[in-house]
């Protein structure tokens, strides 16, 4: 998959889409198939204020939590060769729309709802499951974020696909998106 990759010209691929959806997962995995870095967002940014993100979201609130998020992404954004898993709501803000689209291959994975739901109920490391405890107000935040996922160059149905498939659909995908820039 190396090869594939030496033929495209973005630099950096940004991995879109719900908690749940496999971003860090199908991230290595690709990352490791391309021998390009990963880098996993919420994961820098508990390294760099050395919190976890319960902890930011209760003590400083979202707000601050977001901030955080644009900062350490356009501090990231001048790598090269990495892939970038982000977190849920990063696409929800206009500013960082403008550095994905400067930097990266923007790629939604495209996960169902309940699927996502299945893979983060109970997870105490995902805040916002306090704040939509119910599966009714989790589910209306996933739909107001899908228009923001759906403005990736590249979306990818997730749906019964092993990480390893996707992220051989992930190159594919790049080598057209990348021709058709031109």
């Amino acid at each position: 998959m190396i090869d594939a990759f030496s033929s495209i010209s973005y630099s950096n691929i940004a991995l879109i889409g719900f908690m749940g959806s496999g971003k860090t997962r199908v991230g290595k995995v690709l990352a490791q198939s391309t021998g390009w870095t990963f880098l996993d967002l919420d994961a820098l940014i508990v390294e760099k204020t050395n919190c976890s993100i319960p902890e930011i979201f209760s003590r400083y609130g979202e707000g601050y939590f977001r901030e955080l998020e644009t900062e350490t992404l356009r501090e990231k954004s001048s790598l090269h060769q990495t892939v970038l898993s982000t977190g849920g709501g990063l696409p929800g803000r206009e500013e960082n729309w403008k550095i994905l689209e400067r930097s990266y291959l923007t790629v939604y994975l495209k996960c169902t709802f309940n699927v996502c739901y299945k893979r983060i109920f109970g997870d105490r490391n995902r805040p916002l499951l306090a704040q939509f405890p119910d599966r009714q107000s989790l589910l209306a935040l996933y739909q107001k974020r899908i228009p923001y996922y759906e403005r990736s160059r590249v979306i990818i149905d997730t749906a019964h696909r092993t990480p390893n498939a996707i992220a051989r659909e992930i190159v594919l995908r790049a080598r057209t998106a990348d021709s058709s820039q031109g």
